[in-house]
């Protein structure tokens, strides 16, 4: 049976678009830089995605290893747990983003960002997560980053939404250019 908005192909489309953005973010000059020491991740929802089965991203995260971002593995639904749930979190507050990047935060990266015309809400860090997404989405749906400046053991990050894959490895590129 021929079905072009079936279940599968809609997995392979996000499998395919998360694999574009892996190979720009590999080929962006400068991204090891902004890695935080935890790691990032590049995820992207399926339309209708209400939990982390329904997200695809970087098994193992990416990593900052000689001064080149390093890829583990191949696109998994399931296996980003932070960065898929402040993704879901975002989506159910009102956001449209099917897709995001975690990279370190710093004052130039938000700089970057919005100079890029990117909008920016802060987050309490400090709070539950979904929760403090949920509010600062909830106040402006249409933010392209999420942030965090830290807190007592928690590092200052940045999420880039957007609408797929490769568009947010897009948006980094503004930041490390």
């Amino acid at each position: 049976i021929h079905d072009p908005e079936g279940e599968f192909r809609m997995t392979e489309r996000v499998r395919s678009s998360v694999r574009r953005g892996v190979r720009a973010l590999e080929n962006t000059s400068g991204l090891a830089a902004h890695i935080p020491a935890v790691g990032s991740n590049l995820v992207e929802a399926l339309p209708d995605a209400t939990t982390i089965d329904g997200v695809a991203g970087v098994p193992g995260r990416i990593l900052d290893i000689k001064g080149r971002a390093t890829v583990p593995g191949e696109p998994e639904f399931g296996v980003s747990e932070h960065v898929a749930s402040l993704l879901l979190a975002a989506r159910a507050a009102g956001s449209e983003a099917r897709a995001a990047l975690n990279v370190r935060y710093d004052p130039e990266t938000l700089e970057a960002l919005e100079a890029a015309g990117y909008a920016a809400v802060a987050f309490d860090a400090e709070a539950d997560v979904e929760a403090a997404v949920a509010e600062a989405v909830g106040e402006n749906p249409t933010a392209d980053a999420l942030y965090q400046t830290g807190g007592f053991g928690v590092e200052p990050i940045c999420y880039i939404l957007g609408p797929d894959a490769p568009a947010v490895v897009e948006a980094v590129r503004h930041v490390t250019e």
